[in-house]
């Protein structure tokens, strides 16, 4: 086999850079908008949720469009990055439209708003599918994919910095205004643009890899040839449930957060920001500790480990209260982004390699068309959650509004939808990856075992 040219650090962090602007657009949807339809803007939680749930169902037919798309890409500037540009400008033009509040409340605000999520939509997936289909083509090397996602992984900590912390501070500062909501809205779009067009410069030359014998061809035909390599991909397949169910927990963690840490705990926006700060700092210093863990046992291990974690912190959201002491507060939530963070790298670290895994076995170059069904069901997971949230809060009488006053069932709605949904969630998430995640070809449990970088 011909050696393959290696990727450089720095083309590894320009690469991963841009997961900072996609996930901070993650943070900004499913933390901060549904609380923004509700409490600024005066739609009944269950209609929020309603619009969020019909833009990912948009979305899953534009992820479908954008991985077959790149897929058969050809150009000077290679498969991934033309797409990546675009999806670059799209994204931060959606997020400057979605909480400008130029119409206010009413029917033409939410038209607006409807619009602005909707280019939001297109531009994180024009983006984000061809960059993360990059890992399984650039190298056939375990532990430069690993490498890879430990960056990953790091920027995407750093996004919870911007997207978690810094958005609910501004909204603070500002009083929870529509002006405050617009502030937000364009400086998270400006951090968006900057960190993935820094992405689309750094991957400039970076080798597709000849990792398969026959490349994507354009065409209905060979874009549904996809489904079949796919679902014989049963490594893939189970992370992918592994992954469904980390996504719902998160979600419903996000989108029920505004409304726990100001109608349960007292700490409003200012709590959300305390809690992402915690998460993002420990989330983001534990990814080195994350790795050396990944040298004495199996990726899928690690990663119950770390789903064990997220269940017992979860579920001890049930026990949180006014009256608990900072260090309390803080300490749960440090501890949430310790266990994100685990099972992050390591399963956005099997990613790559089940992809390549299926590609290499079908002989078809089809890693944007993984991407994208993998796009797929996060979006997916992310429309679920907060349509559920929203009926929850709705169906226990939760009122909308500024200054709206919340009975006992509506705040038990919320503590529910805080601990319980995402508890549940990742405790079926342990059972899967330890149960089901499995070579064919072996019949043996993936070691993950290989060498990581120091």
């Amino acid at each position: 086999m011909v050696p393959e040219p290696p990727v450089a650090r720095s083309q590894q962090i320009g690469w991963a850079v841009g997961s900072a602007g996609s996930t901070t657009i993650l943070y900004v949807l499913n933390v901060i908008l549904m609380y923004y339809m509700v409490t600024a803007l005066g739609l009944d939680p269950v209609v929020a949720g309603g619009f969020m749930l019909a833009g990912r169902v948009y979305d899953a037919v534009i992820d479908l469009l954008v991985g077959h798309g790149s897929d058969a890409t050809r150009s000077r500037w290679g498969r991934r990055r033309p797409w990546m540009a675009a999806g670059a400008v799209l994204s931060a033009a959606g997020m400057a439209m979605l909480f400008s509040g130029v119409y206010g409340p009413g029917p033409a605000g939410n038209t607006y708003l409807v619009c602005g999520l909707l280019l939001t939509f297109t531009g994180y997936s024009t983006f984000s599918i061809p960059a993360s289909a990059m890992p399984a083509e650039i190298t056939r090397s375990a532990e430069v994919r690993t490498s890879l996602m430990a960056w990953r992984t790091f920027f995407i900590q750093l996004a919870s910095l911007a997207g978690g912390a810094l958005a609910p501070a501004m909204i603070a500062w500002g009083g929870s205004s529509l002006g405050a909501f617009a502030i937000m809205g364009y400086t998270m779009a400006a951090f968006v643009f900057v960190t993935m067009a820094t992405s689309v410069i750094a991957v400039g030359g970076l080798p597709e890899g000849d990792l398969t014998r026959e490349p994507s061809q354009p065409g209905l035909r060979h874009a549904l040839s996809g489904f079949g390599q796919l679902f014989a991909n049963r490594p893939f397949l189970v992370l992918l449930c592994v992954k469904f169910c980390g996504f719902i927990g998160s979600a419903a963690i996000g989108a029920t957060g505004l409304f726990f840490m100001r109608d349960i705990l007292g700490r409003g926006e200012v709590g959300m920001a305390q809690f992402a700060l915690a998460s993002g700092i420990l989330g983001t210093l534990s990814v080195p500790l994350w790795r050396w863990l990944a040298r004495g046992a199996s990726k899928p291990v690690i990663c119950a480990a770390a789903l064990g974690l997220s269940c017992a912190t979860s579920a001890s959201w049930l026990l949180a209260s006014a009256q608990e002491h900072d260090l309390v507060f803080l300490a749960r939530s440090a501890m949430a982004g310790f266990a994100t963070t685990g099972s992050l790298l390591m399963t956005l670290s099997m990613l790559p390699d089940t992809i390549a895994h299926g590609v290499v076995r079908s002989g078809q170059r089809k890693e944007g068309f993984y991407s994208a069904f993998f796009e797929f069901f996060q979006k997916a997971a992310f429309a679920i959650a907060p349509f559920l949230v929203g009926y929850l809060l709705q169906a226990n009488g939760y009122r909308s509004g500024p200054g709206a006053v919340q009975d006992a069932a509506a705040l038990e709605a919320v503590r529910l939808s805080m601990a319980l949904i995402p508890a549940v969630a990742q405790a079926l998430g342990i059972v899967l990856i330890l149960l089901f995640y499995r070579l064919p070809d072996s019949g043996q449990s993936v070691s993950g075992n290989e060498a990581l970088p120091a």
